[in-house]
């Protein structure tokens, strides 16, 4: 286990952020006061080193000591176990995770959530706007969208499916994450894709071009609702029910961190949130681009309100229920199923962030 100041992310996690060496705060001096320490996996960095920063754990009690989740497992997308086993605490990560630990018996549930819409674009070539107006003219359409069992795949599938169009209705091209960028860029250029489905930066690297327009926007909770009547939920959260049970005052002070960083997102704009993180963040990053994304994901971010949706929870659900993902490690384990009655209402629990949101000041 890495202590949070030489944590590194390994070559095999290398979509998971790391966190330059001081980033988070050293644990206190002898004789200050003792902290709970809190093991947590992270799939995104900047959020926990702004919180770390503006000493919200601290303030709570707590030291966050990152752990690699692929210490224990050969992905992290199995960071269930772990938790369950725990050999984690808490998992900074997308919602539908609760989902496919409990359809593999290892359970964890949901207890803030940060995102409220999945951030994802559908964007249509110019060339072909007038022939794609909507998701019933995806029929036939070549579309770049990323990994197969991806939020990304998972929307475009969801919305063919919503429209009344069978499974496997578009062709899929250009899913190989290695030089992705240029090859769907030079795939557009030429009028060999047709929709393209993307998170940032991708997307403003597209809309640059001004050779494609957005038909489908998820990158606010009120985009969202437009297109599928309900929020999103996206990254949170997530704790195993034992620990929750063992330690609900930890839970609750770890819960109210994340409102506190929470509100100064809400309250501050891009450049405000860069300026707080520590000039170490930026070793390995250009800061001009972490400020660019920020500012274009900003609106991603729940914004008051940290419980879960009950609305929310079912759109995650159906949507992942109705893919049936790609054929690589993570596609087969997503859906596969040893558990097939998910009750939604297992998956989140609002009680630490109402309470937090009731109390926190």
């Amino acid at each position: 286990m890495n202590s949070i100041i030489g944590f590194a992310a390994s070559a095999a996690a290398a979509s998971v952020l790391a966190f330059p060496a001081g980033a988070f705060a050293t644990p206190p001096a002898p004789g200050a006061r003792s902290l709970v320490d809190v093991k947590m996996s992270l799939n995104e960095t900047l959020l926990p080193a702004l919180a770390e920063n503006l000493g919200y754990f601290q303030q709570e009690g707590l030291h966050i000591t990152i752990v690699d989740p692929e210490q224990f497992e050969p992905h992290d997308f199995l960071i269930q176990e772990p938790l369950n086993k725990g050999q984690i605490d808490a998992a900074y990560h997308w919602f539908h995770h609760a989902l496919f630990g409990a359809r593999h018996n290892f359970p964890v549930k949901a207890v803030a959530m940060l995102n409220d819409a999945p951030g994802v674009q559908v964007m249509v070539a110019n060339r072909e706007k007038d022939h794609i107006r909507s998701a019933k003219d995806f029929s036939g359409k070549r579309v770049a969208q990323g990994a197969g069992y991806s939020t990304k795949s998972v929307v475009m599938n969801y919305l063919a499916l919503q429209s009344g169009l069978p499974p496997h209705s578009c062709t899929t091209v250009m899913q190989e994450s290695a030089g992705r960028e240029e090859a769907v860029l030079n795939a557009l250029r030429s009028g060999q894709v047709d929709l393209m489905v993307f998170l940032e930066p991708m997307t403003s690297t597209l809309l640059r071009t001004h050779m494609v327009t957005p038909l489908y926007d998820l990158t606010s909770r009120e985009k969202t609702e437009r297109v599928f009547g309900s929020p999103w939920p996206a990254q949170s959260i997530l704790i195993a029910p034992r620990f929750i049970d063992q330690h609900p005052e930890t839970v609750q002070h770890l819960v109210n961190a994340w409102v506190r960083a929470m509100r100064f997102v809400n309250s501050h704009t891009a450049e405000q949130i860069i300026d707080r993180l520590p000039a170490s963040y930026f070793e390995k990053r250009d800061r001009k681009a972490e400020t660019e994304k920020l500012r274009n994901t900003m609106s991603t971010f729940a914004r008051g309100d940290f419980s879960f949706p009950p609305a929310g929870v079912k759109l995650v659900m159906e949507s992942a229920m109705a893919s049936d993902f790609d054929d690589s490690d993570e596609g087969r384990w997503r859906r596969s199923v040893d558990n097939p009655h998910v009750d939604p209402g297992q998956l989140y629990t609002n009680r630490f962030v109402q309470r937090a949101m009731k109390d926190v000041k």
